[in-house]
């Protein structure tokens, strides 16, 4: 039978196995208000990871052949769940610094070694520490072979557990606490005093009640699988919020008027159309939908949005009555179903389109959706660089569809219209020039609005499944926006 020492030592590699892991969904996750679910975000959080961890690979290995390892061991994992307790409390403080003042790749990075950084070198170090342990009953090979095993199996808990439960069940600070207390008690085991467990783990309570606070301010507030939802009410109006209150995904005014911005003019959209037929691929709120159906009150909309719980908000606080699918959107328009007379693109995760949902690809899918006449609408957030964004995607939708219009906004967003008869801007504004008593204000912002895009597109690659910059442009963009809200 295994001797307590030899349980701990193990407990010990698959503690930190499973923290460090967590550490890097849940830091991922913290981040995200900041930097956005972006390839950049995970590509500073996983490789400043990976460095540090090879940092802490080579410092245990010397540490674990000197005559203070014993010591060593509980030291680095206590020091660790010091790390992870800490980051609820201040890592957004440091993400949001550390955008200011780097920008968002650099700042991605330096967040990431702030935060992920020093406990994944101290989490590291344990591994050799743990073989030198049990070495000393052993020979170094079913060591380093037990131990190896105990960490790797460790690391696949911490990731499973962060994403499927952590996360969208405890919420992020109770996520953190949780790798926090393993970590702790992993170094009690092996030899940390009781009081000093303790100590290591006391900054959890500000972190909680920091978290509380800011849950406070919002009218709901929920950590979902997908995303962070915040419902805010001010005199005038309840906005929706996913992941950051800086990008508002829907907005409903309390004196019933309409809510202006890039939702108005979406409004007077199918005026474009042959037929009345909707489908819109991201719904949050439901404001895009709300004015359409003011205009047009035969418009029969369907709606593809990704996280049911956005739904079950946006039906409860917006009055979403439209059937909504639950699916991710570029798989829902790929599959075979009805045609559309009207398709509305409205996809965002922290101001920004996922890529996949922004190419020549996904373009053609959506045109194969389309019935003779209909009209595939895109939102394009772009903060007044046109080119930055809309170009790029003006010469994508162009790519598949033999003609484009574009309309800016009072907001900075750009929509962009394309169908596969080619519809011409005079055609386009003698349509919205007759439209039903309730869409002729919409209908006459549109109208003097819309232009042709080929001058926004004109130089543009269109981005596809093999190579798009989208999210580096989109980072850039959201980046300028920021500091002009500063």
């Amino acid at each position: 039978m295994p001797r307590p020492d030899t349980l701990a030592t193990a407990f010990a590699a698959f503690a930190a196995g499973w923290s460090v892991m967590a550490l890097e969904m849940l830091d991922g996750r913290l981040m995200a208000p900041v930097f956005g679910q972006t390839l950049f975000q995970w590509g500073a959080i996983i490789g400043t990871a990976l460095f540090f961890m090879s940092l802490g690979y080579w410092a245990g290995g010397r540490l674990g052949a000197g005559r203070h390892s014993r010591a060593a061991l509980p030291a680095l994992l206590g020091f660790a769940a010091l790390c992870a307790a800490l980051t609820p409390w201040i890592g957004r403080g440091i993400a949001a610094a550390a955008e200011a003042g780097l920008g968002p790749v650099a700042g991605a990075v330096g967040t990431s070694a702030v935060l992920i950084g020093p406990p994944a070198f101290c989490l590291a170090a344990v591994s050799p520490l743990c073989v030198a342990r049990l070495a000393e009953r052993g020979g170094a090979g079913p060591a380093s072979g037990a131990i190896s095993a105990c960490q790797a199996l460790g690391s696949i808990g911490g990731t499973f557990f962060a994403a499927f439960f952590a996360v969208p069940v405890m919420g992020l600070v109770a996520g953190y606490a949780s790798a926090a207390a393993l970590a702790a008690l992993a170094a009690l085991a092996t030899g940390l005093a009781p009081w000093r467990a303790a100590l290591v783990l006391l900054p959890l309570l500000p972190g909680l009640l920091s978290e509380q606070a800011r849950a406070a301010r919002f009218a709901h507030y929920d950590e979902t699988p997908y995303n962070t939802i915040m419902v805010w009410e001010d005199a005038a109006a309840r906005y929706l919020m996913l992941n950051s209150p800086l990008a508002v995904q829907s907005m409903q005014r309390r004196d019933g008027t309409l809510p202006g911005s890039y939702w108005e003019l979406l409004g007077a959209t199918p005026a474009l159309a042959d037929g009345r037929r909707a489908l819109f691929l991201g719904v949050a709120g439901g404001s895009a939908i709300a004015a359409m159906q003011r205009a047009f009150p035969d418009l029969r909309g369907e709606g593809v949005e990704l996280d049911p719980e956005v739904t079950a908000v946006a039906r409860r606080d917006f009055g979403l009555s439209i059937p909504v699918r639950h699916d991710d959107a570029r798989r829902a328009i790929e599959q075979a179903g009805p045609e559309y007379d009207l398709i509305v693109s409205d996809l965002y995760a922290t101001a920004q389109i996922p890529p996949h949902a922004a190419t020549v690809e996904f373009f053609a899918a959506a045109a194969r959706r389309l019935a003779p006449g209909g009209v595939l609408a895109l939102n394009v957030f772009n903060t007044g660089d046109a080119g930055g964004i809309v170009g790029p995607l003006a010469a994508t939708l162009r790519a598949v569809f033999p003609a484009v219009l574009a309309a800016r906004s009072d907001s900075g967003n750009t929509l962009l219209f394309a169908t596969r008869e080619g519809l011409t801007r005079e055609t386009a504004q003698a349509r919205l020039a007759v439209v039903p008593a309730p869409a002729q204000a919409a209908a006459g912002r549109l109208r003097v609005r819309l232009e042709d895009a080929a001058p926004l597109l004109a130089g543009f690659t269109p981005l596809t499944d093999n190579r798009s910059d989208l999210e580096w442009r989109s980072a850039r963009m959201l980046a300028a926006w920021r500091e002009r809200q500063r």
